[in-house]
Parts: structure tokens; sequence; C-alpha cells
């Protein structure tokens, strides 16, 4: 949404100063307007960075809130979406229906890189999906504070105590009807690709709101950031299953974990 915005206001910008400021002599300039359009666009990109430092100064990170602010989620959602076009990622969705539309959720997916939530916030955004990431992400600039205010958590992955607050109170957004909550079930990320076990806590969510799991999968996402700036990603973001409380109601977080794992694996491995 910004970047296309930043381009129509660069493009008016060039022709006014064409039009009106005698920028141009003759077809020999023909190199200026496209300097222009250029500067404007960069000079408007850097304008909405100071603007969200700016704004950053007000927000505080420290707590978790109770609802996610409109603003907030308004700025990373068309935020991280004009980052992903800018690093020129084409992301192909598929079963994107499945997703349940009545109420929330647990989403759950493998994890390839850093840029996998971008990918998730971008493409789903619509579903009002709060992240739990880790608590090194979250002295980020811009990503702790941003992330607070959209209801983002952090979990402590070495304190068992401290990560079950983070999981009882995922459970307490999604009992609310508050927002859906994300989450990264291998707990880490891969580095060679291969799926990792699974923390089969993840699901506690699950079993306690009750709620749909969603089970998604994305690939390809560790090459965007070695692919930009030189060469654009194709990303894929395959929607699996949605298993709704009802068919795990007698199961244990164990075999709950076991049966999605297996549901990724076999999709990954196509």
């Amino acid at each position: 949404m910004f970047i296309k915005i930043y381009a129509v206001l660069s493009v008016l910008a060039e022709s006014c100063l064409c039009l009106f400021g005698n920028v141009l002599n003759g077809w020999q300039d023909f190199w200026k307007p496209i300097v222009m359009v250029l500067g404007f666009f960069i000079g408007l990109i850097i304008l909405h960075l100071l603007f969200l430092v700016v704004v950053s100064l007000f927000l505080n990170k420290n707590k978790y809130c109770e609802k996610p602010s409109k603003f907030c989620k308004f700025m990373v959602d068309h935020t991280v979406d004009s980052v992903l076009k800018l690093m020129r990622v084409k992301v192909e969705v598929n079963g994107i229906e499945k997703i349940p539309t009545d109420r929330r959720f647990l989403l759950v997916s493998n994890h390839r890189s850093g840029m996998d939530p971008f990918v998730c916030v971008s493409k789903l955004m619509e579903y009002n999906i709060a992240f739990v990431s880790k608590p090194e992400n979250f002295k980020i600039p811009l990503v702790g504070q941003f992330g607070s205010h959209c209801c983002y958590m952090t979990i402590d992955r070495e304190n068992a105590r401290n990560a079950m607050k983070t999981l009882h109170k995922a459970t307490e957004y999604i009992k609310n009807d508050t927002v859906s909550v994300g989450i990264y079930p291998e707990g880490t990320r891969s580095k060679n690709g291969e799926l990792l076990e699974f923390k089969d806590g993840v699901f506690y969510v699950a079993k306690k709101a009750p709620c749909p799991v969603v089970v998604i999968t994305v690939q390809n996402t560790e090459n965007i950031l070695k692919n930009f700036p030189l060469k654009s990603t194709k990303v894929k973001l395959d929607v699996l299953s949605v298993l709704y409380p009802e068919s795990f109601e007698s199961k244990s977080t164990h075999e709950i974990s076991e049966e999605v794992r297996q549901m990724m694996y076999e999709n990954l491995e196509q």
C-alpha cells in the first residue's frame, strides 16, 4: 500500500517540477525525470521510517496490551508488506480459504528464516494474528515497540515458567476474542531447512482455549536476504489443514504435535 502511494506521489511531484519549474531544457535531459522520481521516492521512504521512529518513542514495549492498537497494526501490516515488495518477494499462497473467519485460532508453521513472520503478516493481515517470538527480536528498533502494541509476545525458551506465562497469555487472547496467535513449534529456525522436533507445549494453547489449529508451511524464505538486492525471490505459503477442537479433544499435546509435524513434513518433502 505505502509503496504504491509513494510511487504515485513521486511521479506527481516530478511532473509538477517539470511543468512549473523549468527543470528540463531539451531531449538531452531525459534522465532528469527518472532521477527526480527516484529521489522523491527514496525521500518518502526515509520520512516514513522517521515517522515510525518518532511514534515508537511514545510506545511502551515492556507490557502486554489488552487489545491491539488499530494504528500500530495498520502500520506494521502495510510497512511489512511494503518491505517485501521492495525486496521483490513474490508469494504464492495456497489454501487460504481453509482459514476460519468466524473465530480465533492458533497458527502454527515451520520456521526457516527471520523473514517467515514478514510473509505471514503480509499475506494473512486480515486475520489479525499476533506472533510469539524470542525476546531478542523485541530489542530490534521499532519491532519491540510496535509489536508489543499489536499484542505480539515474547517467549523465553530457556525458562519453562516464563514460557508458560506466555502460553497462558496467548490462551487468554484467543479465549477473549482479542487476536489469533501465531507460533513456531520448532522453537527456533532450522538452519538446514529440515523440519526440527516440535515443542509439544505450543499445543497447550489449542487445548485450553480451545480453538482451531491452522497448519501452514512456508518455503524458500531463507533465500530472501541472500537474493536481495540482485534477485527476486519466489516464496510459497501453503495452508495445509485446520484441526478443530473436536478432533483433538481426547488427544495429548504430544499427539497433536506429532500429527501436525507429519502434515508439515509430507508437504515439505513433496
